[in-house]
């Protein structure tokens, strides 16, 4: 004789909760975010368009990074050297204007590095810089941090 088959309601509030997640996607419809209408590109296409940066923070408070461009900034890899201890802070705009912070390395100790590797894959950036807002570093004291930063712009002129 068979065991009779218990409803779980536990699997039916998972089932209406992915039915109603299924309803609530939804894509940004532009050029740059349009799943449906951008062509892929070839890797090798891709590589061409990194950029790299040099990063030579030395001022207390708002360091420019990238600046303020057209387009939407892909941040794909991030090599930093810090000389002093202090606290350092990767955000999206600057301190006047409501940032968002990207990072905080809260008493990030003296010679000290960090690494955002790049491992390839150009899908998943490990940050987005919106358009029209720069790449910021915001250090607790003046000393100084090098580095550099490999990004892409999506739909945009630089």
């Amino acid at each position: 004789m068979s065991s009779p088959v218990i409803p779980n309601p536990y699997n039916a509030k998972l089932s209406e909760k992915h039915a109603s997640l299924q309803r609530a996607l939804r894509y940004a419809m532009a050029t740059v975010c349009d799943p449906f209408t951008r062509k892929p590109e070839s890797p090798a296409n891709l590589r061409k368009q990194l950029k790299t940066i040099q990063i030579n923070a030395t001022l207390a408070g708002d360091n420019i990074v990238i600046p303020t461009l057209n387009g939407v900034r892909q941040i794909f890899e991030l090599v930093m050297w810090n000389v002093g201890a202090q606290t350092c802070l990767w955000q999206q705009g600057t301190t006047g204007g409501m940032p968002i912070t990207l990072l905080d390395l809260v008493n990030f100790p003296a010679l000290t590095g960090f690494l955002l590797g790049f491992n390839g894959n150009f899908e998943q950036p490990h940050w987005e810089i919106d358009n029209g807002q720069p790449l910021v570093l915001n250090l607790s004291a003046g000393t100084q941090v090098t580095g550099f930063i490999r990004y892409r712009t999506e739909n945009g002129t630089h």
